[in-house]
């Protein structure tokens, strides 16, 4: 088969020629004898050579190529290493919850849960009685200003005694 150039491989796989470049130094993947890739087993050679972003460099290796991934050969020392990097994270993120809780910024979703129905409880019967304290000042009233007064006076009373409700209940 006829090779393509660095370049058009390059583009081909949708990365930069100094990456098919090192690519081949790191003899991931090797070029024809004119110097064209094959693609089709340049990309197979890549893929089998290639894992968890990093790659694998024969040229300092003394061991034979090992074309599968860590995981799947059971190698003792890379399962530790993903196992404590699972764990190192897990107790970072723990840590972060516990600081943003102890600061103030988070709290217990149950507590959000009483504090959500408390807050509703208060506006539910704010609003319920909105109307019963509005409707025979409205009634009353003989101009639109006047009705625009009354409303207002009664939502600037409402949202003060919402205040207050809340205030008293500590949050």
């Amino acid at each position: 088969m006829m090779g393509i150039s660095l370049r058009a491989y390059a583009r081909m796989r949708g990365c930069s020629l100094t990456a098919v470049q090192k690519a081949i130094a790191s003899k991931r993947i090797s070029t024809l004898p004119d110097g064209t890739i094959d693609p089709e087993r340049a990309n197979q050679d890549w893929e089998k050579n290639t894992f968890a972003g990093q790659t694998i460099n024969r040229a300092q290796s003394a061991l034979p190529p090992v074309h599968e991934s860590p995981a799947a050969s059971g190698d003792p020392v890379t399962a530790y290493l993903r196992a404590r990097a699972v764990s190192e994270t897990f107790k970072a993120k723990t840590a972060q919850l516990e600081y943003e809780e102890r600061a103030g910024k988070l709290i217990q979703a149950t507590k959000a849960g009483e504090y959500a129905a408390h807050w509703s409880a208060i506006v539910g019967d704010a609003l319920a009685a909105f109307a019963d304290r509005a409707a025979p000042l409205v009634a009353a009233a003989k101009t639109e200003a006047e009705i625009h007064r009354i409303l207002a006076g009664e939502t600037n009373a409402l949202r003060r005694k919402m205040s207050k409700a809340i205030s008293d209940a500590g949050y």
